[in-house]
């Protein structure tokens, strides 16, 4: 992540710092979570599974977010720096689940007595797997944590378009899936083949077709602006057409460029920011014409269902189990990662294999929360639509107790609003919000952001 904010700088000059980059066109990374990724590092492992105990244990009385992460891919696509692997090979999977499902078991004490709010299936590719292998682990899922499948609110999978069939989609639904994610990223079919998607632009449309006519409650389209190649028109294109087929929630992400992607070695490292916000401006307007509420800066929703649960809970600081290789914990104590690589993905895989059978988890890092450090994740999370009420009663003081100076600059600039009884970002906010919340990030957290150097 790229740090755009003063490490705690002097909240005077915010406004200041503030319009420059606002003016200048500035863009930052997405911020889907705090402290990012970028900032984890050894902790020592009896203080980071004390921290995951006591978080798990010591706030037992409201509801738990579980995530499973399946890495295998057809490809590595060439923007993605998640933790993937390609590879098909159905053995391995096999014993992929055999793993996951010993992890849950180890977990499953921990997680005695809580409501399963949201299940997320996600990657990688988890429609690799069969109908049967995610029967399997949805059925350890009800038997390890006495929950029922068809109750959860939001039991969601991550779709590749090319790995589903009318059939495997039905089968999908009556598994309990009710929130099918299709990562489309692009309707044109020069972009497809940048990326390194092996298909035109009829395989996405026709899964959003198979998709919808099951009639899962929530189906979600992920689009992504900035790809090699692409123009405005290819843009208006794609959105347009996804919107024709109006599904649930769509978002659109911004492209993050990574070192050691595969656009990095093609050379592809700079995105006008200028072009960026114009495609941003785009799909806020026909969206919002559409129908559907802007919920975030990246989601747009319509109806009682649209929306992306899990997302709003991990932001509403509920806690997030993250189990699988490369999978990452959001919770009160700590955040925790099992394993990360873009360089030796494989090696990642095999050291997840080999570490849940001796020690019945694989976390490898992360970062230890304190109270400040959990202050100004609300604050970074939360921005979007925060409750001043909760805050208070959470950490003992109002937003603008611990954050005065830059909540009042915010509000001047035009850029925060109260209304409701709660803090909005206004809609020239939202635009630029991942450059307004990075002045929330603390000290500790910048240095380290400075420090870090990719070499993963």
């Amino acid at each position: 992540m790229r740090l755009l904010a003063p490490v705690d700088g002097d909240p005077a000059h915010l406004a200041r710092r503030l319009e420059r980059q606002l003016a200048s066109h500035v863009r930052a990374d997405y911020a889907y979570m705090y402290p990012p990724r970028q900032t984890y590092g050894p902790v020592a492992e009896e203080d980071l599974t004390g921290a995951v105990k006591r978080s798990l244990t010591d706030f037992a009385d409201g509801p738990v977010n579980l995530y499973l992460h399946f890495p295998f891919c057809e490809q590595i696509c060439g923007f993605c720096n998640l933790f993937a692997v390609a590879s098909r090979d159905q053995d391995l999977i096999d014993a992929y689940v055999s793993t996951l499902l010993r992890e849950l078991t180890a977990y499953a004490p921990l997680l005695a007595g809580r409501t399963l709010d949201t299940l997320y299936l996600g990657g990688g590719t988890p429609s690799l797997l069969s109908p049967a292998q995610l029967a399997r682990v949805l059925d350890a899922v009800e038997r390890e944590l006495g929950a029922d499948i068809a109750a959860i609110p939001e039991v969601a999978i991550e779709v590749s378009p090319s790995t589903v069939t009318p059939q495997k989609v039905r089968e999908f639904h009556q598994l309990g899936i009710n929130r099918v994610n299709l990562g489309f990223q692009s309707l044109a079919d020069a972009e497809l083949a940048g990326i390194g998607r092996a298909y035109t632009a009829a395989t996405p449309l026709r899964a959003l077709a198979d998709v919808l006519e099951v009639g899962f409650d929530n189906v979600c389209v992920d689009l992504i602006y900035g790809l090699p190649g692409q123009d405005h028109d290819s843009w208006r294109r794609s959105v347009d057409t996804v919107l024709r087929d109006a599904p649930q929630t769509v978002c659109a992400y911004a492209l993050t460029l990574r070192p050691r992607t595969g656009f990095d070695t093609r050379g592809y490292r700079s995105i006008d920011g200028a072009d960026q916000y114009a495609k941003y401006d785009y799909v806020d307007e026909q969206l919002r014409a559409a129908g559907y509420r802007q919920q975030t800066h990246v989601r747009w929703a319509r109806g009682e269902s649209g929306g992306y649960r899990q997302k709003a809970n991990h932001w509403g600081l509920q806690p997030l189990v993250g189990l699988g290789a490369g999978a990452r914990g959001y919770l009160w104590e700590c955040d925790y990662r099992n394993g990360y690589s873009v360089r030796h993905r494989m090696r990642v895989l095999r050291d997840y294999l080999e570490a849940v059978p001796l020690r019945n988890h694989s976390r490898t890092d992360g970062f230890l929360m304190d109270d400040e450090e959990r202050r100004r994740k609300a604050m970074v999370l939360g921005l979007t639509d925060l409750d001043p009420q909760w805050y208070r009663q959470t950490f003992g003081g109002a937003p603008d107790d611990h954050f005065g100076p830059q909540l009042a600059t915010l509000r001047e600039m035009g850029l925060l609003e109260s209304a409701e009884g709660r803090l909005r970002l206004t809609r020239r906010g939202l635009r630029h919000r991942d450059v307004i919340v990075q002045h929330f990030f603390s000290r500790q957290v910048g240095e380290r952001l400075l420090a870090f150097d990719y070499d993963e």
